[in-house]
């Protein structure tokens, strides 16, 4: 009975070894049509991580973190993409202080018609207007809950925290 186990194992290990050189032999699959040499087909910019001010009667009373996305045209390399995100990340920053995207008695969230023309905006002044496709704000998440009085009001509490 103990020679069956070293038998079975015998035979696993002896088929393991065909199984590496079946793969081995196989050609190594056929590589797709080359990149463009402008760069790629699909560029985009993923931007996470900025913090944009929600104001109240011209004070700051809330951030929001963001994630975003700018669909770009082909042609532009990822250094030339990378080299420009610093100066969008500005622009966004210095358009939400000047100007207000908080959504209308919503201390939590932006508003996505506000900010997706703010970031186009910069987009195309990094980029170029012909450059850039399509804006799109993909996540929004406050720094803290805070609701406004009337929704205190309804929930028939006073405290901001659950």
């Amino acid at each position: 009975m103990v020679r069956v186990p070293g038998l079975l194992l015998m035979l696993v290990l002896i088929s393991v070894p065909r199984a590496d050189a079946a793969l081995a032999a196989e050609p190594p699959p056929a590589a797709g049509p080359p990149p463009p040499a402008g760069g790629d087909a699909n560029a985009r910019l993923d931007l996470s991580g900025i913090g944009l001010p929600i104001l109240r009667e011209g004070r700051v009373v809330n951030f929001v973190f963001i994630r975003a996305r700018v669909e770009l045209a082909p042609g532009l390399t990822p250094a030339e993409i990378e080299a420009r995100e610093p100066f969008i990340r500005a622009g966004l920053v210095r358009a939400a202080y000047r100007n207000p995207m908080n959504a209308a008695n919503d201390l939590m969230s932006l508003d996505r018609k506000r900010f997706e023309a703010v970031l186009l905006q910069e987009a195309k002044a990094a980029f170029g207007a012909s450059r850039v496709r399509s804006v799109l704000l993909r996540d929004q998440k406050p720094q803290k809950r805070i609701y406004s009085p009337q929704e205190r009001g309804a929930s028939g509490g006073g405290a901001d925290r659950p």
